[in-house]
């Protein structure tokens, strides 16, 4: 057993030999673990982190009141009446959601930014036209991009490949002999290619500037892959991929299966309790089933990490009738995805005016102070206790129990290398009353534990609090019920590598003295 103390001095070794020996053990454990099969990307860890999202459906569909734009209206029945996507991002921000992903093309096809591959853009209706004769921007994109720096959040872009308006199979009799009456190259028998369409559109996308001049940082690209036709198109996801990589090297491409992240496999926000970050087929390849996306693979060929998608709403886009889940409702969510190491996209749609309906922000800042309220009860301190059942190398400060308490993503407890079985106790003096726990897996060199217990000493006695199998980046085990304990321990029981642990957190209370 190893117990958290201070490093101490070397007196004079007279033996060659021995110091040789020293040093070459000193050496050996200056170097950190090897890692675990998959690791994720620097892009994929930051993204990792970013943990709770807006989506922002906006867009024709908005005002016709429909999910998928079938109607093929014009581009005159986007008419916003008040705009303010300054008022979107300061919203999710006071909310602590850490960006926004907008709709720049939903499946209707309907672009909300300028762009020289289409007619069928908000830029040729009234609305737009409208504010450009003011001296105003009508580029929605752009703006929102602005918001989004303004207030400190990250931006993302959903481009959908399913292009109705392109779609030969879905009908338009509103758009005939108009300027948007366009070609039909959606499918891979039509005469046209329709991903030169797509690849262009991206690349617009990417390449944009806001309106000081300053570059577009994108930090998600969502590529969805639903589609409600019998048409047959063949997406080239490697030249959109490389577009992506190219001019947004920090981004993460969502798709079904990747590549960077993946479907949770429901639109629910939630995944089942076991999450693996890994799958082993591409995007290119056959479709897991959504219980399989949920699961994921162990020990899987990539590193592509789930994500939650949710509505606050019963749509995805703003409908009047539909009223936003309560804030009980959302947390419940956030602890089953967040809480199983799945990052949470949740969608908060602005209404006719062009902004967040007020009821919504109001379920959004009072799910934040339930959050607050959760997290804000930390038990461990840097100073606690901390004992472990060894430590790599002996070397205290950069493998010691003590590092899953320091709050930095960097440090981490190991034990010996030879080792895939071990445990972390922390001694918090006095009994105090617990009802959740966090735990944090070092991701960035894999994926590891299968199998883990934790244990809290009740009378003298160790009680099983959470049996669990999967961590991952974040686990959040919230017991059904407050227990009393001066004594918790993380047991792995299973891994497939030496246990990494980034972070031991315990919430709760004090008990008072009598």
């Amino acid at each position: 057993m190893t117990r958290v103390r201070m490093a101490s001095g070397f007196g004079w070794v007279s033996s060659f030999a021995h110091v040789a020996c020293w040093l070459s053990a000193a050496v050996l454990a200056q170097d950190p673990p090897a890692a675990y099969l998959r690791i994720p990307t620097p892009q994929q860890l930051e993204w990792h982190r970013l943990e709770y999202y807006a989506f922002v459906h906006f867009g024709p569909n908005t005002f016709t009141n429909e999910e998928w734009g079938v109607s093929q209206s014009t581009p005159d029945v986007f008419n916003p009446t008040a705009l303010d996507t300054d008022q979107w991002a300061k919203s999710f921000a006071d909310a602590g959601m850490a960006g926004m992903i907008l709709t720049a093309k939903h499946h209707d096809g309907m672009a909300l930014w300028n762009t020289n591959t289409t007619t069928y853009q908000i830029a040729n209706g009234n609305w737009a036209k409208d504010r450009v004769s003011q001296g105003l921007s009508a580029d929605v994109v752009q703006l929102a991009a602005t918001s989004a720096k303004k207030y400190g959040i990250k931006f993302g872009i959903y481009l959908s490949p399913w292009d109705i308006h392109r779609d030969p199979a879905m009908p338009k009799p509103n758009l005939t002999s108009t300027i948007f009456d366009e070609p039909q190259i959606f499918g891979d028998d039509t005469p046209g290619d329709y991903n030169e369409l797509y690849a262009q559109q991206l690349t617009e996308l990417v390449t944009m500037q806001l309106d000081d001049g300053s570059p577009i940082e994108v930090s998600e690209l969502w590529l969805d892959g639903n589609s409600g036709s019998d048409t047959v198109q063949t997406f080239n996801w490697t030249d959109f991929r490389n577009i992506i990589r190219e001019y947004q090297p920090d981004a993460v491409m969502w798709g079904r299966q990747g590549v960077d992240a993946r479907w949770v496999g429901n639109e629910d926000g939630v995944t089942v309790a076991t999450n693996w970050h890994c799958i082993s087929r591409t995007q290119d390849e056959t479709h897991y089933s959504g219980e399989e996306l949920q699961t994921g693979v162990r020990d899987g060929i990539y590193w592509t990490p789930a994500e939650a998608d949710a509505r606050i709403r019963d749509g995805w886009f703003y409908h009047p009738t539909e009223t936003p889940k309560t804030a009980d409702a959302l947390m419940s969510m956030y602890l089953q995805s967040v809480g199983r190491s799945v990052n949470l996209l949740l969608d908060v749609p602005p209404d006719t005016t062009g902004q967040i309906v007020q009821d919504d922000v109001d379920v959004l800042l009072e799910f934040k102070t339930q959050r607050d309220a959760f997290f804000n009860r930390t038990l461990f301190t840097p100073e606690a206790v901390i004992t472990a059942s060894s430590t790599r190398g002996d070397d205290g400060t950069l493998y010691g129990a003590a590092n899953v308490l320091d709050g930095k993503s960097e440090t981490y407890w190991a034990g010996n290398d030879d080792e895939t079985i071990g445990w972390l106790e922390v001694d918090l003096g006095k009994t105090h009353s617990i009802d959740a726990i966090i735990t944090q897996e070092h991701i960035a060199l894999g994926q590891r534990i299968g199998e883990y217990t934790i244990y809290g000493v009740v009378g003298g006695v160790y009680k099983t609090l959470v049996a669990g199998t999967s961590i991952g980046y974040k686990r959040i085990d919230r017991l059904t019920e407050p227990v009393q304990t001066n004594r918790i321990r993380l047991s792995v029981q299973q891994a497939n590598a030496t246990p990494l642990i980034n972070s031991f957190q315990v919430l709760g209370e004090k008990i008072s003295s009598p």
